[in-house]
């Protein structure tokens, strides 16, 4: 047996009960439902107790819902339900320590706009002593006892102690502070998940201050401050020592780049800053507190790629044995060596996928929970003991989502693209299965501040190459976790040279055989659908429809609409110096106003916005369709989830609006 269909064998063996159940929809030529790619996954985070004995994972549970199991490591694959609301779905968990966890909600049953607090509660292994720990929603703090009322949502889980005992520590936001500048600000605490019993872990806690890091006892180490748009690095070296500055910068100045800490192991402090190389990027980097200097050479660095992965520690000691990393593809990076030697043994096993483990207690540990995927391929979990020998080492914990079958799915290929003005456009490319040249589908990310994606199995993407289209998805300049320089090249660039390297990365699939010039359609969600209304405005020979879904219109919006989550300081230093100042950059803002110019848009237009979103309120969907429709030159398909926000979290929502684009799509790039 070849080990590249080791993966592949072990899954359909273990599986092959549930994969019955779907066999004739995979084998039939019919192209794969819309539903199978955006349902919730049958399996997520699986991840070993301390002591090793036994498994928490979630997993479907009854009417649907997502519920915390466990099961034996011995029998993986029998997990038991121990918690399971019927008002809310398991989103995250953690082992607070070998007997109890902790765990948040979201209630997937219920649309975007309808969501409170995550909350938390925490519970034993045997689904005993459960405990409501954080509330979900302001409407949750009144009445009852004040000794089993839980603690305000505006709390949240930020670290697990690694103790043996039933704290954790959480994190209140600020909200009700007299002085202004100290709202916001986050308070670190130690609660016990039994008791409810709340101690404050910093008593002389400095002004404004967030952005916590801890050492490995769980002590708030350093923080972030921030106060009149100054950003202050704050450094305990001891927990009766004062606090101390290390560095400033204001928050507001892009060219400022941040320095974030991150952790404090048994060698001092761990941050993520930028290096001197011709990217600029970040990378993991010991800072020298006493110099008060950042260390020559990184710990971690990754050429053309942003640092910002989680940081490894030893449960005992503190020590840090590696680091995981995203560069094309999500990894891992071993410092120990006998971590970097289990992680050579998985990926011989396990070829042609991304393969990660996280341990707790590694010296000592004898298994781990792997994670494996690739392109095609959702999250597969597995047990890897270390004293297995060959394939035997590996144990099928189960597959997130055992109804897609990767035979059917499309390949993503990382590429960077020549620009225009001669700098290099990060993109990935899932290629459908068929002959060259393909319909294709430009898909904006949005933010646009953020990374849009990384190599690894997404649905959208997925869900479109399934249907024959070419997917192209370009990191413009603006998009972070390519170099800080990257980032700065896209200020004030919404609708310029943002909108150009989208642009460009359309004309050189066309160039390279891969894209059909004739049927083209770009797409993407909020600055995603800012970028496609500018599209078809400046590109109407290009692009022949547009698929926009809650997506900026107009920056003028951005700045008016009262009801929007984009604050005030925001709004007074942040978006002038990022996107364009109202008044000093008022031609430039008309110029790359969607709405201003929608008599030039001639290609049809699906657009689909959420009646609760806070995020970009829906008069930006409302005007623009209202000015479309007012011109009278395209068709608009419009489409409003009332209670859903910035985003569709209803299962049915999501399906619908995806057989809505298949439609679409069918339509216009016949």
């Amino acid at each position: 047996m070849k080990n590249a269909t080791l993966l592949r064998v072990l899954r359909r063996l273990a599986l092959g009960a549930l994969m019955t159940c779907f066999g004739s929809a995979l084998a039939a030529p019919a192209p794969v439902p819309v539903a199978d790619f955006f349902r919730w996954p049958a399996l997520n985070s699986p991840r070993l107790s301390p002591d090793g004995t036994r498994l928490a994972m979630i997993v479907a549970g009854p009417e649907g819902r997502q519920v915390l199991a466990v099961a034996a490591v011995d029998t993986p694959t029998k997990p038991v339900g121990i918690a399971h609301l019927t008002d809310a779905d398991v989103r995250s968990f953690a082992w607070v320590n070998a007997r109890r966890l902790v765990f948040d909600v979201i209630a997937f049953q219920a649309p975007l706009g309808e969501q409170w607090g995550a909350g938390l509660y925490a519970i034993d292994a045997d689904g005993g002593d459960f405990k409501w720990l954080v509330g979900r929603g302001r409407s949750e703090e009144s009445g009852g006892h004040a000794a089993v009322r839980p603690l305000r949502w505006n709390h949240r889980l930020a670290a697990v102690l690694r103790d043996g005992s039933d704290d954790v520590v959480v994190e209140r936001r600020n909200l009700d502070n007299t002085v202004a500048q100290d709202r916001g600000s986050l308070s670190p605490m130690r609660l016990n998940t039994r008791t409810r019993g709340v101690t404050r872990l910093v008593r002389d806690e400095p002004r404004n201050a967030g952005l916590w890091a801890y050492d490995h006892a769980g002590q708030p180490r350093a923080a972030i401050a921030v106060e009149d748009r100054k950003a202050t690095l704050l450094w305990r070296p001891a927990e009766d020592k004062p606090w101390e500055a290390v560095t400033r910068y204001d928050i507001y100045d892009p060219e400022a780049a941040a320095m974030e800490p991150l952790a404090v192991d048994h060698d001092g402090l761990l941050v993520r800053a930028v290096r001197s190389d011709a990217a600029g990027t970040y990378a993991l980097v010991r800072y020298d507190t006493e110099r008060k200097a950042a260390a020559a050479e990184p710990l971690l660095g990754i050429e053309g790629f942003d640092f910002a992965g989680k940081l490894l520690l030893d449960r005992g000691s503190g020590r840090l044995l590696g680091a995981s990393y995203a560069s094309d593809a999500m990894g891992v990076a071993w410092f120990d060596p006998a971590m970097r030697a289990v992680q050579d043994r998985i990926d011989k096993l396990l070829t042609g996928t991304a393969n990660v483990f996280a341990c707790d207690d590694c010296g000592r540990q004898r298994r781990f929970v792997v994670t494996s995927w690739s392109d095609r391929q959702p999250p597969v979990y597995f047990l890897f003991d270390r004293e297995g020998q060959g394939a035997k080492a590996l144990t099928l914990i189960g597959a997130s989502r055992p109804w897609i079958d990767d035979r059917r799915m499309a390949e993503q290929d990382f590429v960077r693209i020549p620009s225009r003005d001669g700098h290099s456009i990060p993109a990935y490319l899932t290629r459908p299965q068929g002959r060259v040249p393909w319909p294709t589908v430009v898909l904006v990310h949005g933010g646009p501040w953020v990374r849009g994606a990384s190599w690894g199995w997404t649905s959208a993407s997925q869900f479109l190459a399934s249907r024959g289209y070419l997917v192209v998805e370009p990191e413009f300049r603006g998009s972070q976790g390519y170099g800080h320089r990257w980032f700065l090249k896209g200020l004030k660039q919404w609708g310029l040279a943002m909108q150009d390297d989208v642009t460009d990365a359309t004309r050189w699939a066309i160039d390279q055989g891969l894209a059909d010039a004739k049927r083209i359609a770009i797409a993407g969600a909020s600055y995603g659908g800012y970028a496609t209304m500018m599209g078809l405005v400046k590109e109407p020979g290009l692009y022949r429809a547009g698929i926009n879904w809650v997506g900026v219109t107009d920056i003028d919006l951005m700045y008016t609409v009262d009801w929007s989550d984009l604050d005030d300081e925001w709004q007074r230093y942040g978006m002038p110096a990022m996107i364009g100042d109202r008044s000093k950059d008022r031609e430039q803002l008309d110029r790359t106003s969607p709405l201003k110019r929608a008599a030039e848009i001639i290609r049809p237009v699906l657009m689909a916005y959420g009646g609760m979103d806070r995020r970009v309120p829906l008069p930006h969907g409302t005007e623009m369709r209202d000015a479309l429709r007012k011109a009278g030159k395209v068709e608009v398909e419009w489409i409003e989830y009332p209670d859903e926000g910035h985003g569709f979290l209803l299962e049915r929502n999501r399906v619908d609006f995806w057989s809505r684009v298949e439609r679409f799509l069918a339509r216009h790039l016949e």
